[in-house]
């Protein structure tokens, strides 16, 4: 196989995944491949964006240094022959990126993991393993059938959008927990958790952040959060209420609340969250091992 990408191409996704500094860390090309940015890679392998370009932006598989033949051989035993190991991607906004398909970041962190020398290569080995994990329980559990069914999902996101459209009527200056927790959902939703009467993870996380918030006397900060009303499905049994009171916050403290959500609460307070409901029969106990490993394998490019 023979692959050129050195053309410019869009994303498929307007917006790509960007981390807590709001810089582009992900994405996926209109051809469905999925990619790392040159930042997002840079991160994943534990070194300076800059030597990073220095290496890539002058990618000749055919220079005969060591770090070229290991990566070359890696992409070439997998049926990749490139002359160039990113793709220039223009936003909607005409920014330029430069994204490297998911082979080459393999390849790429394969070699800082394992072969790179005169350097502290501890975050690339731990990510190589952590991928390396998560991609072998896929499999099994893809082997095994143990896996919720391709319905859950789009009943979940059914739920997710009716929520969504029912609870859209918040005041300019405040934020609500639901709305502001939609990346966290969407990673939810996609690693195949139920989103029904029974689990409604924002109750979880609105009660934490409420502690937070009281602890940390944001109110002094920020101003007073009020409470505002919120609307469940039909097919919810909650529906029954009406509108229920819950509480919205500041948007000045949305950067607050942003950055303790993936951080503090993924950290600390997910899986006991996810405990409850194996101990509760909602989900079973493999289900929320999946769910976790999901979440950690998109979540550890913000950690370093």
């Amino acid at each position: 196989m023979n692959i050129n990408k050195s053309q410019v191409q869009g994303s498929l996704f307007s917006v790509s995944e960007v981390d807590e500094q709001n810089k582009p860390v992900m994405g996926i090309l209109n051809d469905g491949t999925p990619y790392l940015t040159m930042y997002g890679l840079a991160k994943l392998c534990g070194v300076e964006a800059s030597a990073l370009w220095a290496f890539t932006s002058k990618w000749n598989p055919e220079d005969g240094k060591p770090r070229t033949d290991y990566i070359a051989d890696i992409l070439y035993k997998q049926g990749y022959d490139i002359k160039t190991l990113f793709t220039r991607v223009t936003s909607n906004k005409g920014q330029e990126t430069h994204a490297y398909p998911d082979y080459v970041c393999m390849a790429v962190l394969e070699y800082y993991a394992l072969e790179a020398k005169r350097f502290d290569n501890s975050i690339a080995r731990d990510n190589y393993r952590r991928l390396a994990s998560y991609t072998l329980r896929k499999m099994i559990y893809d082997q095994l059938g143990v896996k919720s069914s391709q319905d859950v999902i789009s009943k979940s996101w059914q739920v997710y959008q009716e929520r969504i459209l029912l609870n859209d009527q918040i005041p300019v200056d405040y934020f609500s927990i639901f709305r502001e927790m939609a990346d966290l959902l969407v990673r939810l939703i996609n690693s195949q958790f139920n989103l029904d009467p029974y689990s409604i993870p924002d109750i979880s996380v609105g009660i934490h952040w409420g502690k937070y918030w009281e602890c940390n006397n944001f109110c002094d900060i920020y101003g007073e959060r009020i409470k505002h009303p919120h609307y469940y499905p039909q097919s919810f049994p909650q529906s029954k209420a009406g509108a229920i009171p819950a509480w919205i916050y500041p948007i000045g403290a949305l950067g607050e609340f942003r950055k303790w959500l993936m951080t503090t609460y993924i950290r600390d307070k997910l899986a006991p969250y996810l405990e409850t409901k194996v101990q509760q029969k909602i989900i079973p106990a493999n289900e929320k091992e999946q769910i976790l490993l999901a979440i950690e394998a998109k979540n550890f490019l913000n950690r370093h």
